[in-house]
């Protein structure tokens, strides 16, 4: 590496990828904490209902800012 700060992304990147990480590791290593954890997540339909709204809701907010730029 050239010693550069690093970038935001990365950064966002590595945390992702260290929880994820964490939670592949659990899989094998406790599998009683994973299903405990499981059962703590809501439903797949739920997930998907969110993220369906999160992105109506932020398409809404790009349309609004765009018509006030326009």
């Amino acid at each position: 590496m050239s010693g550069a700060a690093t970038c935001a992304l990365c950064l966002r990147l590595r945390v992702f990828l260290t929880v994820a990480g964490c939670l592949i590791a659990g899989l094998y290593l406790q599998p009683g904490w994973a299903t405990a954890l499981a059962g703590l997540m809501p439903s797949p339909l739920m997930i998907g209902i969110g993220i369906c709204l999160a992105a109506v809701a932020l398409f809404a907010l790009r349309l609004w800012r765009h018509s006030r730029v326009a």
